[in-house]
């Protein structure tokens, strides 16, 4: 049986392949030959990769994620599934963190990161376009049929690679710690002591 880290490692891993994916499409490594296929392509790895981060402090709980998987199946807006989430583990959302200090020998230090990255609004918005992007649009529909998704695409991949190089996790079962997910190689987590009053974070080693 997998160790709670390793299951919360390979929830990363899958996100960074998805990412990577997206990445691909837009350097042309992967061509659709129709724009909205390849929208369509871009937009279902960002809808899982959001699921993933919602998921991920659950993983290592096999039967209350299963209850929580069940239960979602009946929501598709993204603050359904956010107050699903909050009523279970009101610390699942990642926080961001800078890259790490050292304060003395064997010990780092993390403050959390400010801006630039993924927050919930930010979820919500993308969420809910990609589930915009996903659907067949009514040919009757009136209006607009461009959606706002606010950012470019390469905005919204800097802004999960800030959001996740680099986090702090609470999982369900209280224990926190420091992930790190490097551009290539092993997800690390390591067992972490938050500051009182502030995400700020300290790993011995």
């Amino acid at each position: 049986m997998a160790s709670d880290a390793q299951i919360y490692c390979d929830c990363m891993v899958r996100i960074r392949h998805r990412i990577n994916v997206v990445q691909t499409i837009m350097s042309g490594g992967i061509k659709i030959g129709h724009a909205d296929q390849t929208a369509e392509l871009i937009f279902v790895q960002f809808r899982k990769t959001l699921e993933e981060i919602a998921f991920a402090t659950l993983s290592a709980n096999k039967e209350k994620y299963a209850e929580v998987h069940a239960n979602f199946s009946k929501h598709w807006r993204a603050k359904d599934m956010l107050a699903v989430m909050d009523s279970v583990n009101p610390n699942f959302y990642p926080v961001p963190l800078q890259a790490p200090i050292q304060t003395a020998p064997g010990h780092k230090h993390f403050e959390p990161l400010t801006d630039g990255f993924v927050a919930r609004d930010d979820f919500v918005h993308l969420y809910n376009c990609s589930s915009e992007a996903l659907h067949t649009r009514n040919p009757y529909k009136e209006g607009d049929p461009t959606i706002n998704i606010k950012y470019t695409v390469q905005e919204w991949i800097a802004r999960f690679q800030r959001l996740l190089s680099w986090h702090y996790a609470t999982l369900l079962n209280g224990d926190v710690w420091v992930v790190n997910i490097p551009c290539e190689g092993d997800v690390h987590v390591y067992p972490a002591t938050p500051t009182l009053g502030l995400p700020q974070t300290t790993i011995s080693s």
